[in-house]
């Protein structure tokens, strides 16, 4: 079973993966630049938490959000916020312009 956890860790889901999660969860998502990004009013079950780590998400202390790669690593954005840099489109929105359907 370690193994299945690291080989997983390693694949870097695609964005219409991670927008087709969110989409069949219910999820407040959005798309900022490349990046899917996840805020949530109140702390999600430990079952919503668990399912996001497991498709790949990461908890951001600093910014207070759930974050996506979607396999495009950058550079640590320290200096500023990611959705003020970054064309930010509702998850809606961008699971239609991707043909994401679920």
């Amino acid at each position: 079973m370690v193994s299945q956890v690291k080989q997983s860790k390693s694949e870097s889901k695609s964005i219409i993966e991670v927008l087709e999660y969110c989409k069949a969860n219910g999820l407040p998502a959005r798309v900022v630049g490349r990046w899917v990004w996840i805020k949530f009013d109140d702390k999600p079950s430990s079952e919503i938490r668990a399912g996001l780590k497991a498709i790949g998400f990461r908890w951001s202390r600093r910014r207070g959000q759930w974050a996506h790669n979607c396999g495009h690593s950058t550079r640590p954005a320290r200096n500023y916020r990611p959705w003020d840099k970054y064309q930010t489109t509702a998850l809606d929105e961008a699971c239609q312009s991707l043909g994401v359907q679920v």
